[in-house]
């Protein structure tokens, strides 16, 4: 009968849980290739107070919002409620995980002029990747320098390497053996032929067997001021000389 009417609840609420939400922060690789990207999703809220969470999508769900060992990529950032797996909200769609270019750097050396001279020199040049600051060491990283000029080099093997002023466990071996040489010391013969009679400028002096060096040489007699490509000097008088390679 319509009048039969019995109230079972007059006041009965539907509730629904608080929207899903979290904060989300990325951390970019470090150093190109290195794949250590990040991705941190913190104070969940909302839901039935439990979560889970995925970078892909949805793809794959996790209990924690930790997310290491990240290539560069488009990543879509998602939390969904663990008591009602159903119940998602997209955080960012998509965080962007970049990587900085790969390092690297042009090296030239110049050897050791005369043996000893210690004049030897590396220099680093067209720096680039990274985020921009470089810092350059020839000893392996035992001493790091803000200038890629390196002087004053004895002979021996150099590790030369860069790093990223900005992240330094951003480093390129750009050579890692990298050899500087000097030229053998200098050295000759002297035969020398005294005047044969008093009066006469028939000395002699013949430099030869010359080695060391570049190998190409000259010559000189008085000190060094002047040079000549033959170690043949004739018509000699008697004096003191200063025979010079």
């Amino acid at each position: 009968h319509p009048a039969c009417i019995k109230v079972l609840n007059g006041d009965l609420v539907l509730t629904e849980p608080l929207a899903l939400t979290a904060v989300v922060t990325g951390t970019n690789v470090t150093c190109n290739g290195a794949g250590n990207g990040i991705i941190s999703i913190t104070s969940p809220s909302g839901g039935y107070g439990t979560y889970e969470y995925s970078v892909d999508g949805g793809v794959t769900w996790q209990f924690s919002g930790q997310f290491t060992g990240l290539i560069p990529g488009p990543y879509n950032v998602r939390i969904r409620d663990a008591a009602n797996i159903a119940c998602y909200a997209i955080l960012r769609a998509p965080l962007i995980i970049t990587e900085p270019p790969a390092l690297s750097a042009s090296v030239a050396n110049t050897n050791v002029s005369c043996f000893n001279a210690g004049d030897g020199t590396i220099t680093i040049s067209g720096a680039a990747g990274g985020y921009g600051h470089y810092q350059y060491t020839i000893n392996g990283g035992a001493e790091w320098f803000d200038s890629g000029n390196f002087t004053h080099l004895i002979p021996g093997f150099y590790n030369v390497q860069m790093r990223d002023a900005d992240n330094p466990v951003c480093i390129r071996i750009l050579n890692g053996s990298l050899r500087i040489t000097e030229p053998g010391i200098l050295s000759a013969s002297i035969l020398k032929t005294d005047i044969s009679c008093n009066g006469r400028d028939d000395g002699r002096i013949i430099i030869s067997l010359p080695s060391g060096g570049s190998g190409n040489y000259t010559y000189s007699i008085d000190g060094g001021l002047h040079w000549q490509p033959s170690g043949d000097f004739p018509g000699l008088r008697p004096l003191t000389y200063n025979v010079q390679i």
